[in-house]
């Protein structure tokens, strides 16, 4: 073997090792073995649940380039020993044909159809198969029509089959390491929807929440990609930054796994408190009848304390749901809780609970302050469980971008109230997103969806008072203009929340 062709056999397997991009690997497969051998054309099959499967076809007297297009209209070629190839890929041999229309071992009635609608001319053939480091089958090249230097179809050199021996070897690991990286990604992806389901299962609506986050940025990553690609944006994401982005897109809200239920599913103030408090009231009206019933205070005052907690009860139902509080609700809601009942013994009873006042004087939405610190403790336990897996240096950042989705550019966001150029740029993306996610969604239980063009406005605001990042936010609004058909959200059926409850 000349030192030429060693040297070209080395940098073809440092090129191989260095493709990051499977069909290109596939193709480049083909490329080498048809520049080492001379060939006129090229195919290669990969073997898959023990078929041999079209992937790749050159041909470049007819102008061939297929590059996996179409691969369902091509049937696997048929596992039998009368198949040249087939043949190669069960006694992992190289076959080596001087003229396969001379050859009366293997069926070439296929090729001579080919030749017959083309024009073209089989005649010297070389196959062999891809057989990795473990001894396993990955598929078979098939090389045609081997070329003398002045362009004359020639058979295949002996010395030609240890090159390919070689390169097939090579090209089996490279495909194999890709697989593998592949498999991962997958199981990566798998254990991402296993969280997300298990999210699921204790919080139907964030199931949904960290679905369509996940598309809305898949859509505004690939929309800047575009942009990029035109030239409008001077950066953009690789394949594997855009992956890294996405898995941190679906795995955000996973520390939600560990929020109490009853503070989770707080739908009102009171949540599953309030039929205690409805009880307790009765339980006070019953406690004051049984007073006048033995004499120890009048039918009038009797009357007027049934009459006050009935109408404590429909004031309390009220507040209860309100989204926002007048001062004459909170000054009610105190004034009622600082009554209290005294029985016989000298007992008193409050009419509420300290709890109960402190939820019931929200000024707005439905938690207390000791709540919404545990609610925003999530993203803490996202940045803990994150850290338990290993991502690797492949998505260094995932657990980075993740962590930062509540941080805001003036600092006041959790839980490290990081500012400006010390948010990630990906997590501010997570940022904008997930707050138009949750103002847009139609599957939360304590709240009505929001009109895309109000979410935007709301955005707007925050943009303009520093908040989040105008440029992002600009990039959104553009890439929610032109997603076709392809961005299909998750959305919360009626059903669905019947099963639940």
């Amino acid at each position: 073997m000349e030192r030429t062709q060693i040297d070209k056999i080395l940098e073809i397997g440092i090129q191989l090792t260095a493709e990051r991009n499977y069909d290109e690997l596939l193709a480049k497969i083909v490329d080498c073995a048809m520049d080492l051998t001379g060939s006129d054309g090229g195919t290669l099959y990969l073997y898959e649940n023990e078929q041999l499967h079209f992937c790749i076809t050159k041909n470049i007297s007819l102008g061939v380039n297929r590059k996996g297009q179409d691969r369902e209209q091509y049937p696997p070629v048929p596992m039998t020993e009368k198949n040249i190839c087939a043949y190669a890929a069960l006694h992992r041999k190289l076959l080596n044909i001087e003229d396969a229309y001379s050859c009366q071992e293997f069926d070439f009635s296929g090729p001579r159809e080919y030749d017959n609608l083309t024009g073209y001319r089989i005649r010297s053939m070389l196959v062999f198969p891809l057989v990795n480091h473990e001894d396993k089958l990955i598929g078979v090249v098939q090389l045609i029509n081997a070329q003398d230097g002045e362009g004359k179809v020639v058979a295949f050199e002996k010395e030609c089959e240890k090159i390919v021996e070689s390169l097939g070897s090579q090209a089996a690991v490279a495909v194999s390491n890709m697989k593998f990286v592949q498999e991962m990604e997958q199981l990566m992806i798998s254990i991402t929807q296993v969280f997300t389901d298990a999210i699921d299962t204790r919080i139907p609506y964030n199931y949904y929440h960290s679905r369509n986050v996940y598309l809305y940025v898949r859509l505004l990553v690939d929309y800047i990609n575009q942009r990029y690609a035109e030239g409008k944006v001077s950066f953009h994401y690789s394949a594997e930054e855009r992956d890294e982005l996405l898995i941190a897109a679906l795995m955000h809200d996973i520390g939600k796994l560990v929020i109490p239920n009853e503070i989770i599913d707080k739908t009102t103030r009171l949540g599953e408190r309030f039929p205690l408090v409805m009880e307790h009231f009765q339980h006070l009206t019953a406690l004051y009848h049984i007073d006048y019933l033995e004499g120890r205070i009048s039918r009038t005052k009797w009357i007027e304390e049934r009459n006050n907690l009935v109408d404590a009860q429909q004031r309390i139902e009220e507040i209860n749901r309100k989204t926002g509080l007048t001062d004459e609700d909170v000054q009610y809601v105190k004034a009622l809780a600082a009554r209290k009942y005294t029985g016989v013994n000298g007992n008193k009873i409050s009419f509420l609970s300290l709890y109960e006042e402190e939820c019931l004087t929200v000024r707005k939405g439905n938690l207390t302050k000791e709540e919404r610190d545990i609610i925003s403790s999530h993203v803490e336990y996202t940045e803990k469980y994150l850290s338990k897996m290993n991502f690797g240096a492949r998505y260094p950042h995932i657990i980075q971008w993740a962590g930062a989705h509540h941080e805001l550019l003036d600092g006041s966001g959790y839980p490290r109230g990081l500012k400006g150029e010390q948010i990630p740029f990906e997590a501010r993306i997570l940022a904008v997103v997930d707050v138009f996610e949750a103002l847009t969604s139609s599957d939360r239980p304590y709240k009505k969806s929001m009109e895309e063009a109000k979410a935007l406005s709301v955005l707007d605001d925050m943009a303009s008072s520093g908040k989040v990042d105008k440029e992002i936010l600009q990039l959104f609004k553009e890439a929610l203009n032109q997603r076709g058909n392809d961005v299909r959200l998750f959305m919360f059926s009626k059903e669905r929340a019947e099963e639940k409850a």
